[in-house]
């Protein structure tokens, strides 16, 4: 199910358009403009790191039992190629491995081209 609209503070704030579960993990869309560019007129790397937190993070979300909770442990982003603001980017995430105390979610941000601008793997703690 696609969820838009307001999602909450954090992806509003980002420019978050929507996410949806797809296969064994989610689709993020962020449409970007002007303000998500760094000074040198490309996709600030920041912003591609947080679209890849968001995505890594809601793919964990939906492996969560009733009672547990999750937050981001560890995130390694690596940049693979800039992206040009104006351009609707696509992150694309999946839980690798879940344990009880960890889960180890992938992705990955192309653009509309397919372009492969970002790539992530990280930790996430899971709390009961």
């Amino acid at each position: 199910m696609e969820t838009q609209g307001s999602i909450g503070s954090y992806s509003d704030l980002l420019g978050i358009a929507s996410f949806e579960p797809e296969g064994e993990g989610v689709r993020v869309v962020l449409p970007t403009s002007a303000r998500h560019a760094n000074l040198g007129g490309w996709i600030h790397g920041g912003v591609l790191a947080g679209l890849l937190d968001f995505a890594l993070g809601a793919a964990v979300v939906a492996t969560l039992r009733e009672g547990e909770w999750t937050a981001t442990q560890s995130l390694t982003t690596d940049f693979l190629r800039p992206g040009k603001p104006g351009a609707r980017l696509v992150a694309r995430a999946r839980v690798d491995r879940r344990g009880k105390l960890a889960a180890f979610p992938s992705g990955e941000v192309v653009d509309e081209e397919g372009t492969v601008l970002a790539r992530a793997t990280g930790v996430w703690a899971i709390r009961v």
